[in-house]
């Protein structure tokens, strides 16, 4: 059986670890989540807000970065039109609107009575300034002005949405889902040190280390760290996302990859010890 083992072709450990990866996704197999803190209280807050309240989400991203920080985005969408709250979007990035698009799409579907221009609004990107500080000021002190037409070249003020809402001081949270650089640090930076704003963020989990001080610090009162964060979030809103399956998938592959380890390294000590000389 060790000779077996010891000499079976690696494809079949390959084989082993697509299928635990495959398997998990396609049968949609989830895992209890625990309870992240930095997710619960952004989700505590969008929970609590009363009904009509206005929720910003800046779509700081591309499609590269969409397996990660997409999933928040619909996990976030979800929770908001469940509590009647009314979203904003808007991009620092030249691709945010048609993650936008995307997103709305995949969410409102499942929400009838929702419509454009009434429950929600894509704005666009905003075509000004290449620094991300000088954009986030400008939202800040007049969005209409950022943004006269939305991403269906209609103009902004005459939707029912905007009804009350000229800059970010009119939303009750700016979330910002960023890839990188303008995202987070500009509105931390901008609506939150400046104007009193309260920010939230999403970001890769790559990313997610450089964040945790502004969470502690009070600069950001919810944080969704790459997938995991994504996955707490569904989890909490009850919605059995990618970032769900994603993470039960990537469980299940570092489970087997952790028995092949102390299979292999099993083998290694029984050889050992059979090697060792006996005394008489």
């Amino acid at each position: 059986m060790l000779d077996f083992i010891e000499n079976l072709d690696r494809r079949y450990v390959f084989v082993l670890i697509a299928l635990s990866v495959a398997l998990p996704l396609i049968f949609k197999v989830t895992l209890p989540m625990p309870d992240d803190p930095q997710v619960k209280t952004l989700y505590d807050y969008i929970e609590n807000l009363k009904p009509g309240s206005q929720i910003a989400i800046s779509f700081d991203y591309d499609p590269s970065s969409e397996p990660e920080l997409h999933p928040m985005a619909i996990a976030l969408l979800h929770h908001a039109f469940r509590k009647k709250h009314k979203v904003l979007s808007f991009a620092l990035y030249p691709a945010g609107p048609s993650m936008a698009n995307d997103a709305f799409a995949k969410v409102v579907k499942h929400f009838p009575e929702v419509e454009y221009g009434k429950d929600y609004i894509n704005l666009g990107f905003y075509y000004g300034p290449n620094t991300g500080l000088n954009q986030v000021a400008v939202f800040c002190s007049d969005i209409l002005r950022a943004f006269p037409k939305d991403e269906k070249k209609k103009v902004t003020g005459t939707y029912p949405i905007m009804s009350g809402f000229r800059s970010l001081k009119d939303a009750a949270v700016v979330i910002s889902l960023s890839a990188g650089d303008p995202g987070v640090p500009a509105y931390v930076s901008e609506a939150n040190a400046k104007h009193g704003i309260n920010v939230a963020a999403g970001v890769t989990a790559v990313s997610a280390p450089r964040f945790y001080a502004y969470y502690n610090s009070g600069q950001l009162m919810g944080l969704l760290g790459g997938l995991g964060g994504a996955a707490s979030y569904e989890s909490f809103v009850k919605v059995k996302g990618k970032a769900l399956a994603g993470m039960g998938a990537q469980s299940f592959a570092h489970l087997v990859i952790i028995l092949l380890i102390i299979i292999s390294n099993g083998i290694y000590l029984i050889r050992k010890r059979s090697e060792e000389p006996r005394w008489s």
